[in-house]
């Protein structure tokens, strides 16, 4: 007879022999295993073994001998037993000591085994024991990892995490993490390493040593920069560790216990002082390692004789060290101290403060002062006559600059009149003919305008010269009316046979615009008593409003006309046409800008520029006149100036306005500038920007005349970044440039290393020399650039205001036997000004 035992939810089935002698075999289960789930070890099961010995059928058999073999210590509470009436048979399993699997092999009769399987767990732990019980750690930051191994009272290992604690030294320690620790502070720390109620104790000693700096690379640090410090005992996280440079805190990046690397801190964070060692020091847990290394917080410049330096990116300025020569010898230095800014009416004070070092440390700069006398003078009346006529000419330019800005704000608004003279001489066809020219002796009504286009004074003139390029009007109230005719032929044959030509050729044409306006091929010259009489201190005038046609503004001549002033009742005819003469060039080159610039629709040039090429015309109007200077000549006062104070040969006045409001301009540097007036009544821009454009054009000028005809009739572009193109070089290096050669050109033994530090076309000494000669009392400063001059040493040294585009000068001199440094700050020692440049040359 076959029986089926039913174990729980699975079957074991074994064959047995029946009374009727039929035998089935059993079936073979093998010994695949029941689950009975887990348990602590050395503990029994909730549930007991329990199951049902059965037939095949599924009837209960009673009286089946079922034997039960726990494996390992384990233990079960019957170990033999035999089935009840039920089937039933039943035992309780306690697990052996062991954890892990265990099993309980389960045999009745001749049946395979069953097996039973439980999951045996550790107890809770009985103990904990550490692979440290102590340890001691030198570098803060470093990690120590402590491993622990937990265990029942059976000698299980137990898994449960252990819990690190802190007990004592909490500053001392971190602990991110189970079983790491990180030293962090000098101390000791007690650490309790807890698995359930099991304890271990853990001590720390955390006592950095001395940190030793070995080397510090590279052998120049400077601010900003980067720096590698190697040696021993620092630490393996930046922030137990400092790194300091000169006093001053870098920003560590890496580190570890034998380097350190390091961002220095910025330029504006150092003081300005000269090159040379400074502590390096490293702080790990109050204890230091030092070591001297060289720092760099100047801008280091070391200059030969002649030799110059641009300083003119903003972060070079601040501070800049001229270091001594190879050996210890006399040197002077210039420095000028830019103000890049472009906008004339604008100033901005700064400080220079300066500072010896090596063997010149500590010493304290001296002021020093250098003007030389003037040993002879001209006659008093012969000075007296030309002050006189030139303070007649400089009083008309102090209304200029308001005048050209009005023009440029007038063409602004209208545009060029070339479409409407267009749609006028089409509407006219082919019938419109040249403006008829009227006879010598004709009388002419005329239109004079000023103020507005649009308002215009009658004035009634008679034709006293007709020439191939000019035509030229007396107002017939003048005070001397048909007594000037000679003048006037003079003027007017002058203009044709040379300063026609000379401004063609050279700057623009007067005319460019006369086909366009149907105009008879000459300039129209009114001598008016309205200039005299309404504009009084005005030699004379051009306006653009001539240019356009009645119907836009109905004053108009329609005409190129300049206005002058007429000679005055008292006034000799030749003392006035000496005065007239350049005026004339210089009016009309006015009248050639416009026409060049209207017939192109080209914006009107800055009134800085326009003057300052009104006076280029007169320069190149004196090179007419015998030794009146040659394109890059070097001409000095004697042939140019001189003969004009003397009239060596009928020239008139042209180079002397130049040459005298210069020096005007020189002494008061720092508060005028070239491009455009500085206060109300300023017109030393007139001469300053003759000399920026007249420097500008020695050096980067290839054609001369085609250089300036550029210039003149522009383009997009005007004032500073017309020249810029021209010129090619930035705003910044010309001003830098322009004003070193204000300063060195043609003095002393040393030639300056690069030529545009100088004027090529004239000798400025040479012509302040002369102005201070020839009238002493209003030009006795032979040097009269402004350059406040001291010894090597310290100073601080305050510009309240430096004008736009503009330099403040100083000069240093002595033996140098170290480092010369300079640091500019803002006013009281505040901000940098943004706009404020450097350029140093030695000139000794």
């Amino acid at each position: 007879m076959s029986v089926r035992v039913s174990i729980a939810a699975l079957v074991l089935i074994a064959a047995c022999r029946g009374a009727d002698s039929t035998r089935q075999s059993a079936a073979n289960v093998g010994t695949v295993g029941t689950l009975m789930g887990s348990a602590v070890v050395g503990t029994t099961i909730d549930a007991p073994v329990h199951f049902i010995v059965s037939d095949e059928l599924g009837a209960p058999i009673a009286n089946v001998a079922v034997h039960f073999i726990p494996s390992g210590d384990g233990r079960v509470s019957l170990s033999d037993v035999i089935s009840d009436n039920m089937g039933v048979v039943e035992t309780r399993w306690t697990l052996g000591t062991k954890a892990g699997m265990q099993t309980l092999q389960v045999d009745a009769r001749d049946m395979p085994p069953r097996l039973y399987t439980a999951n045996a767990t550790p107890d809770r732990a009985a103990s904990v024991s550490l692979s440290l019980s102590s340890a001691l750690m030198e570098l803060l930051g470093d990690t120590l990892h402590v491993e622990n191994v937990a265990i029942d009272r059976y000698g299980n290992s137990v898994t449960t995490p252990a819990v690190y604690t802190v007990e004592a030294g909490v500053d001392a320690v971190a602990l991110p993490s189970i079983g790491t620790v990180v030293a962090r502070a000098r101390g000791n720390a007690r650490i309790r390493v807890q698995v359930d109620t099991a304890k271990a104790m853990l001590l720390v000693v955390v006592n950095p040593a001395v940190p030793i700096v070995d080397r510090v690379s590279p052998d120049t640090l400077v601010p900003g920069g980067q720096v590698v410090v190697t040696g021993h005992n620092f630490a393996v996280v930046p922030e137990a560790v400092e790194l300091q440079v000169g006093g001053l805190k870098a920003i560590i990046t890496r580190v570890t216990g034998s380097s350190i690397e390091a961002t220095l801190a910025s330029a504006a964070a150092y003081p300005c002082s000269a090159t040379g060692p400074q502590a390096v020091r490293v702080a790990v847990a109050g204890q230091f390692g030092n070591l001297n290394a060289t720092l760099r917080t100047a801008n280091r410049i070391q200059l030969l004789r002649g030799e110059s330096k641009n300083l003119l990116d903003a972060q070079q300025v601040r501070c800049t060290e001229l270091v001594e020569p190879n050996s210890a010898q006399r040197a002077k230095y210039v420095i000028a101290v830019l103000n890049t800014s472009v906008t004339a009416a604008t100033s901005t004070g700064f400080e220079l403060r300066a500072s010896g070092g090596g063997l010149m440390a500590g010493q304290v700069a001296n002021a020093s002062t250098g003007i030389s006398s003037v040993k002879s003078a001209p006659s008093a009346s012969r000075v007296a006559s030309v002050s006189a006529a030139m303070n007649q000419e400089l009083a008309e330019e102090q209304g200029h600059g308001d005048f050209l800005e009005r023009q440029r704000a007038m063409v602004s608004r209208y545009g060029s009149p070339t479409e409407s003279w267009t749609r006028i001489r089409a509407a006219r066809g082919n019938m419109a003919s040249l403006r008829i020219v009227p006879n010598v002796g004709d009388t002419v009504s005329m239109k004079a305008i000023y103020a507005s286009c649009s308002v215009g004074r009658d004035v009634r003139a008679r034709v006293v010269f007709i020439g191939a390029k000019s035509l030229i009007l007396e107002d017939v109230t003048a005070p001397r009316s048909g007594q000037m005719d000679a003048q006037y032929r003079a003027i007017g044959q002058e203009f044709d046979g040379v300063q026609y030509p000379l401004l063609k050729n050279n700057l623009g044409d007067p005319l460019a615009m006369d086909a366009t306006l149907g105009g008879d091929g000459r300039v129209t010259m009114l001598f008016t008593r309205y200039v005299n009489d309404s504009l009084p201190g005005i030699q004379g005038y051009a306006t653009a409003c001539n240019f356009y046609p009645k119907a836009t503004f109905a004053p108009s001549n329609e005409d190129e006309v300049f206005y002058a002033r007429v000679a005055g009742s008292n006034e000799a005819p030749e003392a006035w046409r000496r005065s007239m003469r350049s005026t004339v060039l210089h009016e009309s080159k006015h009248l050639a800008s416009f026409a060049e610039r209207l017939s192109h629709n080209i914006p009107f040039e800055e009134s800085w520029l326009e003057e300052s090429t009104a006076r280029i015309a007169e320069e190149l109007y004196s090179r007419t006149f015998n030794g009146g200077g040659v394109w890059k000549g070097n001409s000095g006062y004697a042939s140019s100036v001189r003969c004009e104070i003397y009239q060596c040969d009928d020239r008139p006045l042209m180079m002397w306005k130049h040459f005298s409001v210069l020096h005007e301009f020189f002494t008061g540097v720092d508060t005028l500038t070239p491009i455009g007036a500085a206060a109300s009544g300023d017109f030393t821009f007139y001469a300053s920007g003759w000399s920026l454009v007249r420097w500008a054009a020695d050096h980067y000028a290839l054609n001369e005349s085609q250089w300036l005809k550029e210039l003149v009739r522009g383009g997009s572009s005007v004032g500073l970044s017309n020249l810029a193109l021209r010129t090619g070089h930035p705003v910044e290096e010309m001003l830098a440039d322009w004003s070193l050669a204000n300063a060195v050109d043609d003095r002393g033994s040393v030639k300056p290393a690069r030529e545009q530090l100088s004027f090529p076309s004239w000798n400025m000494p040479d012509m302040m020399a002369g102005l201070a000669a020839a009238d002493p009392s209003r030009f006795g400063d032979v040097t009269p650039l402004h350059i406040r001059a001291f010894t090597f040493g310290s100073a601080s040294l305050p510009v309240a205001k430096l004008r736009a585009f503009s330099s403040s000068y100083f000069s240093f001199e002595g033996t140098q036997s170290g480092s010369q440094v300079f640091e500019l700050r803002g006013e009281n020692g505040g901000v940098l000004p943004a706009t404020l440049r450097v350029a140093v040359i030695r000139v000794e």
